[in-house]
Parts: C-alpha cells; structure tokens; sequence
C-alpha cells in the first residue's frame, strides 16, 4: 500500500508500480540523483509525478517539479495524469506546459520563421515595439507596463490551475477585457503562469541548454536546489546534451559573414574572415579523404593568426559585430553571430572535443565542426544543483553506464530496474540467426533474403507491423525489394519528413488496423521508433532489421576512443549500448497495453552474440529460430485458440 501522503490517481498501482514510486520517494526524500530503467506499461509517468507531489507539497520550502521530455507531444501525458491527480485530491496544483518560443507564436509571419531567424525577428520586433501582443503582455513604457501587469493577473484568473501549451496559446490570443480585443504573447503569459506553478513541464534545454537555462530559471524566480527534475526517456539525455555543446561552420557561412562585415564598415574583420575561408577551402581541398579530424596540437592555429583562447575572444567580436550589422541593415538573421557562437566552441580546450575537417554534402564546399564527446561536463553541475533527480527510461540498460557518462558521483546515484508488469506469454521475442546488415557481408543478394524473410513475417502478423531498418538507404533498398514477397501495403518514412508528414502517415497506418493490416517501414534512429503508442490492435508485429549501429566516421571512433580512455569500456558506450538501445525502444512499440499481443524479430545473428544479447532486457524470453515465420503463424493460431 502507498502511504497517504502520496497522491495516485488510481485505485492501485500495477505490478511493480508500487516498487518504482517509493524507491523514487525516497529518492527525492534524501536528495538523490536516481536512475530508473522502467520497461514498457510499468507507467514512469504516474510513478515518478506522484512520487515527487508526495514530496515537493510537503517540503519546506515547497518544492517545484520540473518535468523533461526530448519531445513536444509527450508533455500532454504528464498533464492529463497531473489533472487526474488534482481533481482526485483536490490539491489545486498549478502546472504549466512550457515549449520553445517559436511553437507559442500568434503572430501570422511566424510560420516563415524557424530557429535563430526566429528569436531574432522576435527581437526586431520587441525593439522597434512592433508587437501588439507582447506589448499588451509586458509593457514597451510605464503605462504600459502597468496595464500589462493588470491583464496579466486577470488572464491567470481566466486560466484555471493546469494548462497545456495549446491552451495558453489559443486563450492569449482571444483573450479580452470587458468585451475588448486584448490579445498577450503567449510565451510571456506562459512564463508568468509558471513562476507560480507547482509543476513546469518543459523540454531537455529549458535546463540543459546553457544559453536556454541561465534565462529560464532565474526569469521565473526558481532555484535548482528547490526543484525536483524529472528527465523522461532518459536515455536520449546524452545525445542531446552532446547535440548542445557541438557545432560547425562552413566556407559558405565564413564568406557570407566576411560580407556582413564590410557592410558595416569592419574591413579588417572582413578581411580576416575571408582569409580565413581560403584557408577552410585549401585545407579540405588537400584533405585525401572526405573527413579528417584535427589534431590537438594542430586547432589552436588551423586558422591561423589566434592561439586557443583568443578564438573566444574572436567569437565575441563577431557576436557584437552581428548584433550592429541587425541594427543597421533591419535584417532579421545575421551569419556573423553563427560563426561567433562557432569560434567560442573553437576556443574550448577540454579534452572531450572532437575536431573535424569534412567536405560538405553540398558542391564544393568544406566545413570544420566541434564535436562535443562528453555532456558530463554540463549534465553533472545541473544534476547535482538540483534537490533531487529522477532519470528514467524503458532502454536505461545497462543503467551504470549512465552514472559514468552523465557526471554522477557513486554516493549521489542510486539505480533501481523495474520489469514490465505485462504478461510474458503475450510477447514473442524471437531472433532470426539466418541473416545480417554486418557491413562486410552485405550484397544485393543477402538485401534479397532479408527482404523475403520480412515479407514472410509480416505476412503471418494478423495485422499493423512495422519493419525497422537501420538506415534510410536500407529502408529504401530492401523496402523496393519487400514488394515481391507481400501483398500488404507498404508506407515508406522518408528522411527529413515535418511533422504533419509524420502525423498523416501515422494516422493512415493506424487506419490499416481495422482491416487487413498494412506495414509501415521506418528506421530505427527516426521519430517512429519512440514516443509513439499503438496500444491494441493497431500494431501487432515489429521486425528490427539488423543492428542500428552509429555510421563509423570520425565522430564515432573519436567517440569510442574517448571513452576507452576514461572508461576503459569505449566499443560498449561509444558504439554498442546506444545503438541497442535504439533497437530496444523500436521493439517498444508493439505490447503498450497488459492485454496487448504481439511479436517482435530481431533480424540479424549478431544478437545471438554475447555482447549484444546481453544489452537486451534481462526479464524476456529470446527465442532463437531459422524459421521465424512459422513460429509467429503459430503464436497467433494459439492465441486465437485461448477462451
């Protein structure tokens, strides 16, 4: 039984629940970082939300929750469980949904906008006080400012307790006093609403984005040592936090920003950019290969002229020269700030960085990027800031390895692992030994088996399946080739698909469900393969075609060998552990309900091997056969039989 003081909005928690929600209480109690591998159905989401209300409303101070997803459409599952709870309890909790700016937007030129051109129309806009919206929120003079703060407190009594982004966005832009049209920036309203919220849901950079969190948290008045994280699918955390601290710039950028430069009259900066373009240019054109990383006696001058710091101080220059070249020619994005934001990266002399020189994608044109190897050195301060920590995914296995990568000293972290409460018999986990994508063995001919062996599969799943490649140009390879040995309708993901692309498709598979069954064919490092649920029977099959190991460039090996040296486990972090945890979460797709059936192939013999078998989840069964076909056809005929 759960202790009063912890608020669940269920009658009772589900097997192993019950585990994960007092081991996280205790957690957040004792001011631990916890890591939490939680597989599929376990519900993370109610656990970990109750867990920390039983703490954070009886703390003294009170303490804010602050939840992290890597993806806009997750948040609405932590409000609708945060609404439940509320009502049940009536513990008038106010939580804000938090997303990035540019989603918040009600201006009309907005859907032109994306990313820094965004912020920086944004700002345009503010200084020549051309927005209604955020005048009417914030104020441009003293008059202003007072009448704002009037609607803004009449809005937050408009508003309720719990709100989604979705509904700050549409009430502040119809919002009205006394019958009169008084539209508010969203964005700004959000903010307000949160500096009183007992619950801030929000994406991975509100806190882990330095040039995000150093404005986010002190703007709305809260302390890291008062709050309580929660990061969801956790497991994404290093990659993103990796993502941040990386960056790249090209000739094309350099040259456009040596232009910036001389229409504001700075002809020696210009000058300096455009030799240092000709320089970029005549290095990559000498390079042998497409990509060669940069040695660490060599970066300091591959520019020439500055010596490691001083690029900081080169970066700044060219920040401040971007802003005056807004300011002077109206423009709303300025490359100058880029190749600033560029050059301070540059300058960093940690040991976890990865230098690269690479001829672009596009004609004639190189770029040199920083890769950041190690998000220790900003996960580990933010973690360790906070009262406490819950990390927790359904692919945080093995789960020490995070402690490692993440920055988490031994006395702060505790690890719990939570099986799935579902019942085994409902999943077939079976791996296809007959095949494999190992790059030394692939051919058109071996694509053709394959090919023949998923067509065969998904011919014997009563239903949805989806196929999951590890790579696009696989997907569309042994996709075409599928053609021969189905009569199911095939739906390709395409590389680069927006989002409304991404929700047509889902919908049209979702609609396949009802009769026949269609198969959907993604790959395994795309959006399909987490955060969507096909609870019942809108997916009944997964077939994980090979193994999603990460493209072996220079990145990769700069990866591997930077953990071999810190961890003496660099093949494992850097390569074999991320790329089954892909293939974990892509199986995740199929049982999302405790009376889902389903079945899942692993197609490839490499995780009959030791090394992969083992990162799979320790509480399945794996069945190893040469005839993975028969053996679901046979599944489904049992499961048909059962009353």
């Amino acid at each position: 039984m759960l202790p009063e003081t912890i608020p669940f909005r269920y009658d009772q928690p589900r097997t192993g629940q019950e585990k994960l929600i007092l081991d996280a209480y205790e957690a957040f109690k004792t001011n631990k970082i916890f890591l939490a591998h939680a597989e599929t159905g376990l519900g993370k989401t109610d656990a970990s939300l109750s867990a920390a209300l039983g703490v954070a409303l009886k703390s003294d101070p009170k303490k804010t929750i602050i939840f992290l997803t890597p993806k806009n459409a997750q948040h609405q599952i932590a409000i609708d469980c945060l609404r439940e709870i509320n009502q049940k309890f009536n513990l008038k909790l106010r939580v804000v949904d938090l997303v990035g700016k540019e989603h918040l937007c009600v201006e009309e030129e907005v859907m032109q906008k994306e990313g820094k051109t965004f912020y920086e129309w944004c700002k345009k806009k503010k200084e020549m006080e051309a927005c209604g919206f955020y005048r009417n929120a914030r104020g441009y003079n003293t008059l202003q400012r007072e009448k704002a703060t009037i609607y803004r407190t009449e809005f937050a009594k408009q508003m309720g307790s719990i709100h989604s982004a979705g509904d700050i966005k549409e009430a502040a832009k119809e919002f009205s006093v006394a019958g009169v049209p008084t539209g508010l920036c969203p964005y700004e309203a959000a903010m307000d609403l949160a500096k009183k919220a007992d619950v801030i849901i929000a994406d991975y950079y509100h806190i882990f984005s330095p040039s995000v969190s150093e404005l986010v948290l002190p703007k709305l008045g809260k302390k890291p040592e008062n709050c309580i994280l929660i990061v969801d699918e956790a497991h994404n955390l290093p990659e993103r936090v990796r993502g941040l601290l990386s960056t790249n710039v090209t000739t094309k950028q350099l040259q456009k920003a040596a232009e910036e430069a001389l229409q504001i009259n700075q002809k020696e900066l210009s000058a300096k950019l455009f030799t240092m373009e000709k320089t970029l240019r005549e290095k990559g054109m000498r390079m042998p290969e497409k990509e060669t990383q940069i040695g660490d006696k060599e970066w300091p001058t591959f520019f020439e002229g500055e010596k490691g710091n001083e690029w900081v101080e080169f970066g700044l220059e060219c920040e401040m020269n971007g802003i005056s070249y807004l300011e002077k020619s109206g423009k709303e994005n300025s490359v100058l700030l880029h190749v600033g934001e560029f050059f301070e990266k540059w300058g960093n002399e940690s040991e976890g960085l990865a230098r690269i020189l690479k001829k672009w994608e596009f004609a004639d044109e190189y770029g040199v990027s920083v890769k950041a190897l190690d998000p220790k050195p900003l996960t580990g301060p933010v973690l360790q800031k906070m009262h406490a920590c819950l990390l927790m995914s359904g692919t945080l296995h093995p789960t020490a390895m995070y402690l490692d990568i993440l920055g988490i000293p031994p006395e702060k972290g505790k690890m719990g692992f939570y099986p799935s409460p579902f019942p085994k018999q409902n999943r077939l986990n079976l791996i296809s030994a007959g095949h494999t994508t190992k790059y030394s063995e692939r051919s058109e001919d071996s694509f053709q088996k394959i090919a023949e062996e998923a067509g065969k599969i998904v011919n014997q799943i009563p239903g949805n399946a989806v196929v999951f490649f590890p790579s696009f140009k696989m997907l569309e390879n042994i996709g075409n080739k599928m053609k021969d040995f189905t009569m199911r309708q095939l739906l390709f993901q395409r590389e680069n698909m927006k989002m409304q692309e991404t929700e047509k498709m889902v919908n049209e598979f979702k609609q396949h469900s009802h009769g026949f069954g269609a198969v959907l064919l993604a790959c395994t490092s795309g959006s399909f393969a987490e955060g969507l649920d096909f609870p019942g029977n809108q997916l009944l099959g997964v077939v994980i075609v090979g193994i999603p190991l990460a493209e072996m460039n220079l990145e990769t090996r700069a990866l591997v060998d930077y953990y071999e040296k810190r961890y003496r486990k660099g093949w494992d972090y850097g390569y074999i552990f991320p790329a089954m945890g892909r293939a974990v979460q892509a199986a995740g797709r199929v049982i999302r309900t405790p009376n889902d059936l389903g079945t899942i192939v692993f197609l490839d013999k490499r995780y009959t091997w030791k090394n992969y078998l083992d990162c799979l989840p320790p509480t399945q069964d794996y069945q190893t056969t040469s005839d993975p076909a028969a053996r679901i056809k046979r599944f489904w005929q049992e499961s048909a039989a059962k009353p």
